[in-house]
């Protein structure tokens, strides 16, 4: 019989990871994870905001390759106006992101995370996180599930599962680390 940690290490693994350091909050929560219902009243308003301005800013890009030539001018105008909200949107994100909570990964994918934490957390335990993607990529809301927390130093090598995200957070987490996978490919062919 399979048991809860074991479940938990095969969704860890189910996805891609990138070594990267984005900057995350992780609070951890007394009790069993949280059902649907109270995991979506508990996104943070500019969290949700966030994820609906990128999927129109898609949506508008699509549209206008039926227009033919004018198409990529005004495309270009409405990137540069879709630039101007998203960094409006990244400061008023910026502002969920609390200093005593705040830690950098190691690494990221769709599954899950990894970071040095200052305590040890034990397995199993719900944690709230909020992830702030590099370059105005976007932020992420959802709750998770510590794996492991092993020594490491003077610090812990903690591993969370992703358990309750929205798809189209996972989503925009398998682009962001995808994205910066190639960016590391492509600094390490410059530096050869």
């Amino acid at each position: 019989m399979q048991t809860e940690l074991d479940q938990l290490n095969e969704a860890f693994v189910q996805f891609f990871k990138v070594e990267h350091a984005i900057a995350i909050n992780v609070l951890p929560l007394a009790g069993p994870l949280p059902d649907e219902a109270t995991f979506v009243a508990a996104i943070p308003e500019p969290f949700l905001l966030a994820g609906n301005m990128g999927q129109l800013n898609l949506n508008s890009l699509r549209s206008l390759q039926r227009l033919g030539e004018l198409a990529e001018e005004l495309a270009n105008y409405l990137q540069q106006q879709a630039r101007k909200l998203d960094l409006l949107m990244h400061y008023v994100i910026r502002q969920q992101d609390l200093p005593d909570h705040r830690y950098i990964t190691q690494s990221y994918g769709g599954a899950g995370l990894t970071f040095l934490a200052k305590s040890q957390l034990l397995p199993l335990t719900v944690t709230e996180l909020k992830l702030f993607l590099a370059d105005n990529a976007g932020a992420v809301f959802c709750y998770g599930q510590v794996l492991s927390s092993e020594p490491v130093g003077d610090n812990f090598l903690t591993k969370i599962v992703f358990m309750q995200i929205r798809d189209e957070d996972r989503e925009l987490l398998v682009r962001a680390s995808l994205q910066q996978q190639a960016r590391q490919l492509k600094q390490k062919a410059a530096e050869r």
